[in-house]
């Protein structure tokens, strides 16, 4: 998924949610979106994520909330963690408790999905659930079948944690328990307005 259609639905949802977010002109320094205070680097499916842990050191000593913006594809095991570590290591500057908010975006044929979670902490414990999804039909095999299955599932463990993560993101984004938390749109809506 393109950097600029992520933008442009995280915009959308704040919009949505009563906000006057304010985009970054592209080529110019800082947050891809700033809105009250709070900075939100917006990225595509593939991007370098040493460039997005220094931008988020540097707004980390100038706003209060940060936020991350990726579509579903570009999350990993290793990334989560980072991001979670981060959190922490920047979590008292300046004295004021803080987190990353992490947003991921998912399509799925004509609509597109975001998915807020409060911190990176908070995106952790829901891929920590992946394997409790596959405990149950682990359970009723063989011990050769289970090892089998198993090894599988080690090896496409950031396949797997990505399809989870993208299927709640569409489900919370379908029906979402409260506005902050989920949200969709057309791409038609997307480009209503531009």
């Amino acid at each position: 998924m393109r950097e600029d259609i992520v933008k442009a639905v995280f915009i959308k949802y704040l919009k949505n949610l009563g906000k006057t977010p304010k985009p970054k002109k592209k080529n110019v320094p800082g947050p891809d979106v700033i809105i009250e205070g709070n900075a939100y680097e917006c990225k595509g499916s593939e991007f370098r994520k040493d460039t997005l842990f220094r931008q988020l050191i540097s707004n980390a000593l100038q706003y209060s909330i940060l936020g991350v913006v990726i579509p579903w594809d570009a999350l990993d095991c290793l990334f989560i963690h980072q991001l979670e570590a981060l959190e922490l290591l920047i979590r008292e500057h300046p004295n004021l408790e803080r987190s990353i908010e992490i947003y991921i975006v998912a399509q799925e044929e004509d609509t597109y999905f975001l998915r807020r979670w409060s911190s990176a902490r908070l995106l952790s414990l829901e891929i920590d659930g992946v394997a409790h999804e596959y405990l149950r039909e682990y359970v009723k095999l063989s011990p050769e079948e289970k090892e089998t299955k198993i090894l599988e599932f080690l090896k496409d463990f950031n396949k797997k944690i990505r399809e989870h993560v993208k299927n709640v993101v569409i489900k919370e984004g379908r029906n979402p328990s409260d506005p902050w938390k989920g949200f969709s749109c057309t791409i038609r809506e997307l480009h209503e307005g531009e």
